[in-house]
């Protein structure tokens, strides 16, 4: 049993040092190490700490998000249906729900389903609640009540199931019946470990005038075309700031300079060091006497007049397109965040709504499946009339079930032009529909994108804070460099 325990904890430890900061800020330590301390009592205390093993039988489904009337429906019409096995829902969603889990996972009770991401909300109009991207980019958007569980070491663990074998194999889908560009993104070593609903595109356009017709392109590229500007230019919008482009567009990428395998870093490199002297562009405060509504107008006239290199955006559906090309005077080049080797992959998916995850240690695993695989099936407004689809589709992001996706083309492509402000309240322009040639510039993009949305909060943490002393001026680039290789390579190192 002590044996056992020496495990458990060494597991826990591991776990627990990749997920130690919730994306508004707020550590967690205490909660984590009072975690451990409870594990390190006795068994006996343990397991009263613990959730029961659940009985024959009956699934545990772990939220982390607020259990809504939608879920809680989705569960009681699957134990209606089922009257072998049944799913219980288990609350996740406090304060402290996702290292509640994490040390769950590591003690050994492993829920059957998970919710991998609290989603973090916004208020919208009619006092609905929204999630924080569905409507905007990360770099715009409050990420404050978002948290993401470390996805890939799940996998690597062997916590979590492939779930690519019950997509071939389902009737009603198979390969064919979805689209596989945002599933293979989400990969880890060729295996699928989550499934979602539903995709838009986050990436950065700018006016072709400026960045010419590119897909891809590396911070060094970004520079030049930006040196071209005139002196009171940004390259994002004027109220930008460092900390908020590092974490929103910065931060997911920085996995590309490890190797999780071998524990090696490549921090030490010119790209790098070009993204830090990037970072240099942007002010460490901004401070504007401007209302939002202000503000807002200022940026879409800076962008217009050509004083705005790139905008961040997020297109969730085709009809997005001739949207965007509207942004600049002369043309717009859809060219993505700048890349180590300034390929076509400087885009990313982000992924809209509930991600479920099987566990490797599921009990009826088909049972499971029998209720993710909600998530791709056909959406039901596919026998609603045209003008009713096309209401309905502006609900919508890129979905996952090729069928849906491709009526969601089929709406955007018939539909007749109509009026759209290009801010808040701001007058409308004529918004035309989508040419042949923006149909293929959507498919382009959606099948050049090759990575997800996912952000290593802790990774983020550990370069952020080592990047401080260069910001300040009291270190020097190559100072900070070793610094920043020598913390990221230890923390790779206690993760292997």
């Amino acid at each position: 049993m002590r044996l056992w325990m020496g495990r458990q904890i060494i597991a826990m430890v591991d776990l627990i040092s990749i997920s130690a900061r919730i994306s508004n800020g707020k550590r967690k330590f205490p909660v984590l190490i009072l975690a451990c301390l409870l594990l390190l009592t006795s068994c006996a205390s343990v397991d009263q700490d613990l959730p029961s093993e659940p009985e024959e039988g009956v699934l545990i489904y772990a939220a982390l998000n607020p259990i809504t009337n939608g879920l809680q429906a989705r569960v009681d019409a699957f134990n209606d249906s089922h009257t072998d096995v049944q799913i219980e829902i288990r609350d996740y969603s406090d304060e402290n729900g996702p290292q509640r889990l994490l040390v769950e996972l590591t003690a050994g009770r492993i829920p059957d389903i998970m919710e991998l991401q609290r989603l973090g909300t916004e208020a919208v109009a009619d006092d609905k609640e929204a999630e924080v991207m569905w409507h905007t980019s990360p770099l715009d958007a409050d990420l404050s009540g978002c948290y993401w569980m470390p996805y890939q070491r799940l996998v690597q663990k062997g916590y979590l199931e492939d779930l690519w074998p019950y997509i071939e194999n389902d009737p009603d889908l198979g390969r064919e019946g979805v689209l596989e560009a945002p599933l293979k993104a989400a990969e880890v070593d060729g295996g699928l470990y989550m499934l979602f609903r539903e995709v838009s595109i986050n990436t950065l356009v700018g006016a072709e005038s400026v960045i010419g017709d590119r897909r891809g392109w590396t911070v060094e590229e970004l520079m030049e075309a930006f040196s071209n500007m005139s002196a009171d230019s940004t390259v994002l919008h004027y109220d930008t700031v460092r900390s908020k482009v590092f974490f929103a567009l910065l931060g997911p990428t920085l996995s590309q300079y490890v190797n999780w395998n071998t524990g090696q870093c490549s921090f030490d490199s010119k790209e790098f060091r070009s993204m830090v002297e990037f970072l240099k562009c942007f002010p460490a405060e901004f401070d504007s006497s401007l209302s939002a509504e202000a503000l807002e107008k200022e940026i879409l006239f800076r962008r217009m007049d050509g004083l705005q290199m790139l905008e961040s955006t997020e297109i969730g559906m085709l009809k997005d397109i001739p949207y965007y090309n509207g942004f600049f005077k002369d043309g717009v080049t859809y060219v993505g965040y700048p890349t180590v080797d300034g390929g076509s992959g400087g885009s990313t998916f982000l992924l809209h709504g509930n991600k479920l995850a099987m566990s490797s240690a599921c009990q009826d695993k088909e049972a499971a499946w029998d209720f993710i695989r909600q998530l791709v099936q056909r959406s039901n407004y596919r026998s609603k009339a045209t003008m009713d689809k096309a209401h309905r589709m502006e609900q919508v992001k890129i979905r996952i079930n090729r069928k849906d996706y491709e009526l969601g083309n089929k709406v955007d492509l018939e539909r007749e032009e109509t009026r759209r402000p290009l801010y808040s309240g701001g007058p409308l322009i004529k918004m035309f529909p989508p040419t042949e040639e923006e149909f293929h510039l959507f498919e382009d993009l959606i099948n050049n994108t090759t990575q997800i949305y996912w952000p290593n909060d802790a990774l983020s943490d550990i370069v952020w804070e080592a990047l401080g002393p260069y910001f300040a001026g009291d270190k020097t680039m190559d100072e900070t460099i070793a610094l920043v290789q020598d913390r990221v390579r230890l923390y790779v190192n206690e993760q292997k």
